[in-house]
């Protein structure tokens, strides 16, 4: 049969398991089928809309075997705006099925034997399900005000408030903010909010006890609670002296005596805060550069790699496996690519310690993961 004979056929599908982007998995005549706000577990009658290359797209009718864990979603736009995807589920289900997403991509993804996957012991951090924003970005609303990307279209949903939001940055939309194009904002004590429009002024941040020097306009992790949490954990895995090499350090967090970071509005505010400590050097290149470079660090005790959603690149786990750090934390925001490094990392001589799981984004598939691992048995 082919594919497109799928379309507008309505069938009942028992919901498998969660998948990377939200949608509830099933299999229709052996063709997989993504449907958007199942749970897994559910009996569902599912319409196909959309036949894609090697996959379907589903939508419910009705479900005849609903989930205990259904809950009524409480933003008025879910279902629409391209968030949040699991408002549906009760947030204790939602920790449950992202530790199951990242087993799986861990077998599946790394090629890590089950046996050393359930070994691991993965802590789970969970987070405030709701008001844990503090950094966001906004599109300007058709109709005046800001609001957020429609799901899977280029419509702009006008929205007066955001459950996952902070207290100021609700005010912004309460007030109908006018833009004239997208606009990130930051309120990092999730009280007073800068735009990182205004021009790249520079904020004082206190983390931790320690004050550094950032503007809107840089990365800021956007679940700022659970960022402190993360770096709480990371406390007590890290012993002071020796060499630190922190790759892709953004403004200096939690890097202390190397760093290496690529973007330019990153790394002036990385150069300012590594300043304000002695025994301090800061790269501003790529790290595939530095790691090919006659300035890269030959020895290093610990290893901190925050690199983007595409993971580390060859080169860069070319330079670790070769460097053999006594530990590395590997912190990702993708657990797929972080299952494909995973794997190549212990072929390479590493073995995993420990492995720390932080829902930084709760209502979402996406989550944050903090690795050790160390050189050698």
């Amino acid at each position: 049969m082919s594919t497109r004979d799928f379309l507008s056929k309505p069938c009942t599908v028992r919901l498998e398991k969660l998948i990377s982007n939200g949608c509830a998995l099933a299999h229709v005549d052996g063709m997989a089928v993504f449907v958007p706000y199942g749970i897994p577990g559910e009996e569902a009658q599912i319409e196909i809309t959309e036949s894609k290359k090697g996959y379907l797209v589903g939508r419910i009718l009705g479900i005849s075997d609903s989930s205990p864990d259904r809950v009524i979603p409480p933003c008025r736009l879910f279902g629409r705006c391209g968030g949040c995807t699991l408002q549906h589920i009760s947030y204790s289900r939602q920790l449950e099925l992202k530790k199951a997403m990242l087993a799986e991509a861990l077998s599946r993804t790394g090629h890590i034997a089950e046996t050393d996957i359930a070994a691991l012991n993965i802590k789970v951090h969970p987070s405030e399900p709701y008001g844990y924003r503090v950094r966001v970005q906004l599109h300007p609303a058709p109709e005046g005000g800001a609001g957020f990307m429609a799901s899977a279209s280029s419509q702009v949903l006008k929205a007066s408030s955001c459950n996952t939001c902070c207290p100021g940055l609700n005010r912004l939309l309460a007030d109908g903010v006018s833009l004239k194009e997208r606009t990130t904002f930051f309120a990092p004590d999730g009280q007073q909010v800068f735009s990182a429009a205004a021009g790249a002024k520079a904020l004082d941040i206190e983390i931790k006890g320690k004050v550094l020097k950032a503007s809107p306009q840089c990365f800021f992790q956007s679940n700022r609670s659970m960022f402190e949490k993360m770096l709480a954990v990371l406390d007590g895995m890290v012993s002071d002296g020796g060499t630190y090499l922190d790759l892709y350090s953004g403004i200096g967090v939690p890097g202390i005596f190397f760093f290496v970071e690529e973007s330019p509005v990153s790394s002036r505010y990385g150069a300012l805060n590594t300043g304000l400590y002695p025994n301090c050097h800061f790269f501003n290149m790529k790290c595939e550069e530095w790691a090919l470079s006659k300035r890269r660090c030959r020895h290093a005790d610990v290893v901190f790699a925050d690199p983007p959603r595409t993971g580390l690149s060859p080169v860069v786990k070319q330079y670790l496996a070769k460097l053999k750090a006594k530990k590395l934390y590997y912190l990702s925001c993708n657990f797929v690519t972080l299952a494909r490094d995973l794997g190549e990392l212990l072929r390479s001589g590493y073995r995993i310690e420990s492995f720390d799981m932080f829902d930084f984004y709760p209502q979402t598939a996406d989550m944050e993961c903090l690795v050790g691992v160390m050189y050698g048995s």
